[in-house]
């Protein structure tokens, strides 16, 4: 069973500002010099290759998933700004295939009231959050309050816990280890780590090692094929490749071209005697692990 972990449903200029698109499309291209494995439609405005990901665009994307999670960021500090109810109107239309989770910005007074009006109203079911996007510090007690719900109502949460393109975001807070002190203070709430952290993976399987309920996912890794065998080794030398989970990041790439990055995670040490990273581990990266964080109905 193909479960994509991360989709993004968003598109320019309804919900991303010019600078986003401006950086996200500089960074995509940068992408595309390493690896043929990269989303581009080769639209005539370029900022419609950027990251748009309209309903009709992940649909035909993902269209060999057997379960795909999908959200749209709440991060207005850097220009992206999705309606909740999109997310919802969209998974209520694709439902046998689609699981909505929302996003809520954590320096708004009623984050926890939108947490719960998304969850028992709108019916998504997951926390999306960006430090870096949203410009919060995860250390900060103040917040604590928000995943404290969450994990109260049991529901998953993604978080783009590493580097970004976007200019205003704050790198200080963008680190993996940052999350520890909400790791012990909600030790039910599941947690993901988007794009193992990068370029903090080592920080990020350090930190998944000591803690049950943290997991990382592999999306936005193969574009960078040193990183990305680096990346993988580092999990398996710590005990913790079972806990690395496949998704996409659409529109950053298609399912079927991050499954193409996988398999060649081990290409660039080829002819040399480093190590390889096992195909079976690759294998239940891509088809396997997502069970152990997540079941569905």
């Amino acid at each position: 069973m193909l479960v994509d972990m991360h989709t993004n449903l968003m598109w320019y200029p309804d919900h991303m500002s010019d600078e986003f698109v401006e950086f996200a499309y500089a960074a995509k291209k940068a992408k595309m010099r390493l690896s043929p494995d990269v989303y581009y439609t080769a639209h005539e405005n370029e900022y419609k290759n950027a990251f748009d990901s309209t309903p009709e665009a992940l649909l035909e994307a993902t269209e060999h998933c057997d379960k795909v999670i999908v959200f749209g960021l709440k991060a207005p500090h850097c220009g992206v700004n999705v309606p909740q109810e999109l997310v919802a109107e969209f998974v209520r239309r694709h439902q046998t295939r689609f699981v909505g989770w929302c996003s809520v910005d954590p320096n708004d007074e009623d984050c926890v009231e939108q947490l719960e009006y998304n969850v028992k109203e709108l019916g998504l079911r997951g926390l999306k959050v960006a430090p870096i996007y949203q410009n919060f510090d995860p250390q900060d007690p103040k917040h604590l309050p928000l995943f404290k719900r969450a994990e109260a109502l049991d529901i998953p949460t993604i978080w783009h816990q590493g580097t970004s393109f976007v200019r205003p975001g704050p790198l200080k807070w963008a680190n993996p280890i940052q999350l520890e002190d909400i790791a012990l203070a909600c030790p039910d709430l599941r947690m993901m780590i988007a794009h193992m952290g990068h370029p903090w993976e080592d920080e990020c399987v350090v930190l998944i090692r000591k803690h049950p309920n943290l997991y990382a996912n592999i999306s936005a890794l193969h574009y960078r094929p040193l990183r990305h065998y680096m990346a993988f080794m580092s999990a398996m030398e710590y005990g913790v490749e079972h806990k690395l989970i496949f998704g996409s990041d659409f529109p950053s790439a298609t399912p079927d071209q991050v499954i193409s990055g996988q398999w060649k995670v081990n290409d660039i040490v080829e002819g040399t005697n480093l190590p390889k990273f096992p195909e079976e581990a690759i294998h239940n990266i891509i088809y396997e692990n997502w069970k152990q964080f997540i079941q569905f109905e």
